[in-house]
């Protein structure tokens, strides 16, 4: 059973509701709880599991980072953006898309103030599903809190506009989170792994699925999944 919500989870769950959009327009409730500094999704730094993927495990997912250096990552709802700088340090160039434009503030800022920071990594506002991919299509996208963020009934179309924004043979990158029961309403909504798969299914291949022993700080065992999905060739 999953754990009640914090009061952190309650103050975003009012703001989403009563921003007309639903959350989904850039002055909505995901940019006010980026004002008021209600983000309990930000940790700060790369995720432990993503670093011990790229870092430890890439092999065993069987697609060399080398041959998706010639196209560009993306990570959608990239808030602080260290993940995003993350994917940059390995030589892809990429770019942080953010609904809220506060969130897109608060990541130039912080890579303003890392050491060594990339240079290869743009940071811009915009919706997912409506931006304007480059030519070609992502080579590599990693999603992370934002599969969780969205309504259950948008999770098609999320799977659907990877479809559309991945080249073929693209990897998209998914850190499943929280799987851990089925809690009322959201965000954060419950997701397992079969969720991912159906919403991916159509226009991608899983190829890697394992629990990651590299945990972020307080994150009790068993309520993530590292999962890759490789786009179908056309």
């Amino acid at each position: 059973m999953a754990a009640a919500p914090t009061p952190e989870m309650v103050r975003i769950r009012e703001l989403i509701a009563n921003d007309p959009a639903g959350g989904q327009s850039p002055t909505g409730g995901w940019d006010q709880a980026w004002k008021e500094k209600v983000t309990p999704w930000d940790a700060g730094d790369v995720q432990p599991a993503f670093r011990e993927l790229l870092d430890e495990r890439w092999e065993d997912v069987g697609v060399s980072l080398d041959s998706l250096k010639d196209g560009k990552a993306l990570v959608a709802g990239c808030g602080r953006g260290c993940d995003a700088a993350f994917i940059a340090q390995h030589g892809i160039e990429t770019v942080g898309l953010d609904l809220s434009p506060t969130a897109v503030e608060v990541a130039r800022a912080h890579l303003a103030k890392t050491p060594d920071a990339p240079t290869n990594i743009n940071f811009e506002t915009g919706d997912f599903f409506k931006f304007t991919p480059p030519t070609g299509g992502f080579s590599l996208a990693f999603d992370y809190t934002f599969f969780c963020a969205i309504n259950p009934s948008m999770r098609a179309s999320w799977g659907k506009r990877y479809g559309e924004v991945i080249r073929p043979n693209g990897v998209l990158i998914c850190l499943a989170f929280p799987i851990d029961g089925n809690r009322e309403g959201g965000p954060p909504f419950s997701v397992s792994e079969e969720a991912y798969d159906a919403a991916l299914g159509g226009d991608f291949d899983k190829i890697y699925s394992k629990q990651p022993t590299k945990l972020a700080e307080g994150r009790a065992a068993g309520r993530d999944r590292m999962l890759v999905y490789k786009r179908k060739s056309e």
